[in-house]
């Protein structure tokens, strides 16, 4: 059975290593839940966030979760050890509940293998992170409704090499709404930038948004459109700056939503509409340095286990 250790108080600072995946690498061994609720919502919905995490090795691997508040920098933050046992899947349900984080509210949520582990290749410590964002029918009746919202490894992270794109937006006002967010795995202020396009591709709106220190951002987008798409991209921040941008449709009816992750890449920077921006873009280290996290409000000296 796999055992968990929830600890609060020390810092320390937390970095891990990746190294670029290869074609059909589907695993990692840090991982950003860029979105995680305890909390209420419109038409009285309440909605929880179950977390699963997956170890596919032979042996042990010791893992740290650390949640990031929305609106909070997050420099410090509450930490988990969970440690899995082979081949085990630990579920974390309703993870910012009472039995794990005890928090109400909304965030992020950070999830990589122990940085002191002897991992050579890095890939021999990857692992798996999923997570289910749902809620109780408000109307009483039996069952749940909600979304998948995958772990996404730092090479679905946006930084100031590449643009994160979502499309088949529907944000009509009517039928349907569009939430967009941003959860930053940096150690400093970001501003990113995020355009709002028709589905001919005629830009009709760009908001900044400030996201802090290891921070979460969850907005409703104010632009309508109907199958349109939104791109998200660095405007400032640090060196190393790497955020992840996402969207989830709502169904203004059923209140059913469906998320989405931004897919980064390089095209468009080339592109006319690109072309006048990218002066201000500059280059950073990829993403396969040292990442750090926020210091640890823990109590411990590492890993622990709870029977």
């Amino acid at each position: 059975m796999t055992r968990m250790k929830i600890l609060f108080c020390t810092l320390t600072l937390c970095s891990v290593v990746a190294v670029a995946p290869t074609a059909s690498a589907q695993l990692s061994l840090q991982w950003m839940v860029p979105a995680a609720a305890n909390t209420g919502g419109l038409n009285g919905t309440q909605w929880h966030t179950d977390l699963s995490v997956h170890n596919p090795h032979s042996f042990e691997l010791p893992v740290v979760l650390q949640f990031l508040p929305s609106r909070t920098n997050n420099e410090q933050a509450d930490t988990l050890y969970l440690t899995l046992d082979p081949w085990a899947t630990f579920n974390l349900w309703d993870v910012l509940g009472e039995e794990y984080f005890a928090v109400e509210g909304t965030g992020a949520i950070l999830v990589f293998a122990d940085w002191e582990l002897p991992c050579d290749p890095p890939e021999e410590c990857d692992f798996l992170v999923t997570s289910r964002t749902y809620t109780l029918d408000p109307g009483g009746s039996s069952g749940e409704y909600g979304q998948t919202i995958p772990g996404s490894s730092t090479w679905i992270g946006i930084d100031w090499s590449t643009l994160g794109y979502s499309a088949g937006i529907l944000n009509d006002g009517l039928s349907f709404r569009t939430n967009f967010g941003i959860a930053s795995w940096s150690s400093d202020w970001t501003s990113v930038v995020v355009d709002v396009q028709d589905a001919d591709g005629a830009l009709l709106e760009s908001q900044i948004v400030d996201v802090p220190p290891y921070g979460h951002i969850q907005e409703r987008l104010p632009t309508l459109v109907e199958g349109g798409s939104l791109v998200f991209w660095l405007e400032d921040g640090p060196e190393d700056a790497l955020v992840f941008g996402y969207s989830s449709v709502v169904d203004e009816t059923t209140g059913d939503a469906s998320f989405q992750m931004a897919q980064p890449s390089t095209v468009g920077f080339a592109s006319t509409k690109a072309g006048e921006r990218s002066g201000h873009r500059r280059s950073g280290p990829a993403v396969d340095t040292l990442r750090g996290g926020p210091r640890k409000i823990d109590g411990s000296d590492g890993p622990g286990r709870l029977h």
